[in-house]
């Protein structure tokens, strides 16, 4: 008996040790635990990993699980799928259902963003039912959301709807309101699309209203949009005109907001108002998107027709036609340009074989020529070089002149306002030294922008955006270093060091928040960080709600910048 337990005792254990996780890199865990609440930190800390030092397989599996997603959750779209693949391959063969299953559904974003939407469904299929088995409604919300839209775009309304009912029935069981808001907006489209008008008013009311106190403008503006066109087809024109306006005031980005223009525009002529309505029509046509210009023109097209205005309105209809066609051959296009593509290149082929073996001689000459251009052109960049490091002496001189200066209008500004706090004087003395204060702080203030002038970080940056103008990748992008001097020079009273340390910040975070400060435009902005506009978006939102203040754009720049002058004031 003895003997018998013995055995079972061991075996127990044994099954235990099979069944226990395995005892993964630090820093990867690290990394996980990041993913939700900082993915810039997350995918900051796998960059710095170097995946040949991890030693065991289920590290390296791990590795390229966590890249993969720390990537997509920052919106970088992948170039190729090896790296998901071995994940893949290795929790396949682990039989590990719940890592498999994150695989998989990681994999079919990399189909999606790639917009080989047959391959995506598939492996959001096979997510699917290891999501089942692993019992994690969590990652089958967020199945079900992207093949539903997947359905949904390739007309599969059926598909589409079961979708987006289990999202609703899943994030219901969450208390996920944002994607249960979502769930029902995408089938209110639905049903929109369908013509079942008051089905979709009810689900996108209701989508509306579960929305009422929170921040996600995006889904708040497509929920209006879709309403004010629901009202358009349904005669309902003041409220098409009114949602359309809501529409245009939720959008982030008031300068491109292409389709909000339109839908406005519509509303517009719903109700007779001519004028307005080719304004903002007129604006949605600087939209790259085929489908909204055809839809654009039509417009104009009818309005054109109801003034009495015929040549013109057939002359938008054709308009119309046009980039309706491009837009029905647009797939067929692509595959046309692909062959052309191929045959190109295998042309160039057979015509650099035949250069090789017919002109040698000639071949040669070029390279000598060449080597003759590169020798000059070396000679003149070390000369180039040269006047370079003059200039940055120079400027050098002249920046530690600044600062000193800098140093001593800030102690003059201190003085007077000591001496005008603590001192009684008469109100023209107050008066006096009021005056004399405000030009020592425009004198400050002129300082500041000299400072920067002469800040080598400021080239460096503009180094960087004049590159990305002549459609070149940057070589060199700023490090912590520079960051770091950069913030010193714009924010001496370490103002923005305050607010990281309060709010948690993240490094992407507080170098937004420097660069508000030197008033650079959004695309510049993202250029910088390494980002899109969107992501730059995003990343002030993430700000604002850290902060406890409602979004607005622009708002964050107003306030970083009240900040800098009350530092400097008091």
């Amino acid at each position: 008996m003895r003997h018998q337990s013995f055995i079972t005792s061991l075996l127990l254990l044994l099954l235990a040790a099979c069944a226990t996780q395995p005892d993964y890199d630090k820093m990867l865990v690290r990394a996980d635990s990041l993913m939700q609440s900082r993915p810039d930190s997350a995918l900051q800390l796998m960059e710095s990993i170097a995946p040949e030092k991890l030693e065991s397989k289920a590290d390296r599996a791990y590795y390229a699980l966590l890249l993969t997603q720390a990537r997509d959750k920052n919106y970088i779209v992948q170039a190729d799928d090896s790296l998901i693949r071995t994940a893949v391959q290795y929790y396949d063969k682990m039989k590990d259902a719940g890592k498999l299953a994150q695989a998989y559904y990681l994999w079919g974003g990399f189909y999606r963003d790639n917009n080989r939407q047959a391959e995506a469904v598939d492996k959001y299929l096979k997510a699917e039912v290891l999501a089942q088995e692993n019992k994690d409604n969590r990652l089958l919300g967020h199945i079900y959301n992207s093949v539903g839209y997947l359905y949904f775009l390739q007309e599969l309304y059926d598909k589409a709807t079961t979708a987006f009912q289990q999202v609703e029935k899943i994030s219901s069981l969450l208390h996920d309101t944002g994607s249960y808001a979502e769930a029902l907006y995408m089938q209110g489209r639905i049903k929109l699309r369908l013509k079942e008008f008051r089905g979709a008013e009810k689900m996108l009311l209701q989508a509306q209203a579960v929305l009422s106190n929170s921040k996600q403008t995006n889904l708040q503006a497509g929920i209006a949009r879709t309403l004010s066109l629901l009202y358009s087809q349904n005669q309902d024109r003041a409220k098409a005109l009114q949602y359309a306006k809501l529409n245009l005031n939720l959008q982030q980005d008031t300068a491109h907001c292409y389709y909000a223009f339109l839908t406005l525009g519509e509303a517009y002529m719903r109700v007779d108002q001519y004028d307005s309505a080719i304004c903002f029509i007129n604006k949605s046509l600087s939209s790259p998107d085929y489908g909204i210009k055809a839809n654009a023109y039509m417009r104009l097209a009818d309005i054109a027709k109801k003034q009495g205005h015929t040549s013109l309105s057939l002359s938008l209809e054709r308009l119309h036609s046009t980039y309706r066609d491009s837009l029905e051959n647009f797939s067929q296009h692509i595959k046309i340009l692909e062959a052309e593509q191929q045959i190109k290149e295998r042309q160039l082929q057979v015509r650099h074989k035949n250069f090789i073996e017919q002109y040698l001689l000639v071949f040669a000459a070029l390279v000598l020529i060449i080597a003759l251009l590169l020798f000059r052109y070396i000679l003149k960049h070390q000369k180039q070089k040269r006047r370079m490091l003059k200039k940055e002496k120079e400027l050098s001189g002249r920046y530690i002149s600044l600062k000193e200066e800098f140093k001593q209008k800030e102690h003059e500004i201190r003085v007077l306002q000591e001496k005008a706090i603590l001192q009684h004087i008469d109100e023209e003395q107050k008066q006096t030294l009021k005056d004399e204060l405000a030009k020592l702080n425009k004198k400050h203030i002129v300082l500041v922008k000299k400072l920067r002038q002469y800040s080598d970080v400021i080239q460096k940056i503009d180094l960087i955006l004049s590159m990305h103008k002549e459609n070149k990748t940057p070589k060199d992008f700023l490090n912590e270093d520079d960051w770091t001097r950069l913030q010193a020079e714009v924010d001496p009273k370490g103002g923005i060091n305050r607010m990281t340390e309060m709010f948690q910040l993240s490094n992407v975070e507080t170098h937004l928040c420097t660069l508000l400060l030197l008033d650079y435009s959004v695309t510049d902005m993202g250029r910088i960080i390494q980002r899109d506009r969107v992501s730059v978006y995003r990343i002030e939102r993430s700000i604002m709600t850290k902060m406890g203040k409602d979004y607005k754009n622009g708002k964050l720049k107003d306030l970083l910048k009240d900040m800098m002058h009350s530092n400097t004031s008091g």
